[in-house]
């Protein structure tokens, strides 16, 4: 198939190894790729008080740091290209879109991603580099506010094309599924259906309440109901396009925490995508996403994260 992926750009290096993400990892030449800049622009009214002596001396810093924002998100984008063009992607395959904000730079993008994209890809964080924050304000906005299509938010530099899908045999997991065979299926990546079961008594706030015996029962039922589910997600993925030495599977137990687990075993074992579905089982709708696609967001910050 032939994907579109929208790529979020602020001139920051996360957002120039967001595009290398996309170079790594997606075939040149069956995917476009549109890279946007949404330009905060300087008020016009601001601007007219050059007319005004009074605050002229005062105008001339913001305008000139203007021009030079404008200088430095060109170079960037065309750094952008360049990373793409470099990987093999066909110049006409890579668009660049600059234009000044409308409504807010994340909404800007979100009515972009409605023209037929499969993706919205943005780097973890922006231009500033906040450390004291878990994601830029934009990703994070993204995040919330895509819903129709997967976002991923990409952190440091991953090179790897080893995939982990976490996976709770809910509708979303396997929406999870479908889409990374949908878009992964034609590629040479590997992936890994994880779900992890916590023990019997997390679920009722009694760590001690059971024993040794208990919970192997509860282990042993838990691996019974998920595993057709997980024979299934299998399925769809061979259906999509992967052979079954790229696809394995894998039921960690008694792991206090879900997300901790998954990104555990991403770090631990090389995996440069870890992939989410928005909700899961309980599919709580006063949130915006589940509770472990969170967790594993925010843990996450060196490799791509996929919340589908």
């Amino acid at each position: 198939m032939k994907r579109k992926i929208l790529a979020a750009m602020d001139g920051s290096e996360q957002a120039i190894n967001a595009v290398r993400y996309i170079s790594r990892i997606f075939p040149a030449q069956n995917t476009q790729v549109v890279l946007i800049h949404v330009r905060e622009e300087v008020p016009e009214a601001f601007l007219d008080l050059r007319r005004d002596p009074g605050f002229r001396a005062s105008v001339a810093p913001v305008s000139a740091w203007a021009t030079q924002m404008k200088q430095n998100i060109k170079k960037s984008m065309t750094e952008a290209k360049a990373v793409l063009t470099d990987a093999g992607f066909p110049p006409e395959s890579v668009d660049i879109k600059i234009q000044a904000k409308r409504v807010g730079i994340a909404r800007d993008i979100l009515k972009e991603s409605h023209d037929g994209y499969n993706l919205v890809v943005a780097g973890r964080t922006g231009v500033s580099g906040i450390k004291d924050v878990m994601m830029g304000s934009v990703a994070t906005k993204l995040v919330g506010r895509l819903p129709h299509i997967p976002v991923v938010t990409v952190g440091g530099s991953p090179d790897s094309k080893k995939i982990l899908i976490g996976f709770d045999g809910s509708r979303g997991a396997m929406n999870a599924v479908d889409c990374i065979g949908k878009l992964m299926g034609d590629t040479d990546c590997e992936v890994t259906l994880c779900h992890v079961i916590r023990p019997m008594g997390i679920h009722l706030g009694f760590m001690k309440l059971f024993n040794p015996e208990q919970e192997a029962d509860w282990t042993t039922a838990n691996r019974a109901e998920v595993e057709p589910a997980l024979s299934e997600a299998v399925t769809r993925l061979k259906n999509a396009g992967f052979s079954a030495g790229r696809i394995s599977t894998e039921i960690v137990a008694n792991k206090i925490s879900r997300a901790s687990a998954i990104t555990h075993k991403a770090e631990e074992e090389g995996y440069g995508t870890v992939v989410v579905g928005r909700r899961g089982l309980t599919a709580v709708e006063e949130f915006i996403m589940g509770r472990v696609s969170t967790k594993i967001l925010n843990m996450a910050s060196k490799m791509a994260v996929w919340i589908v």
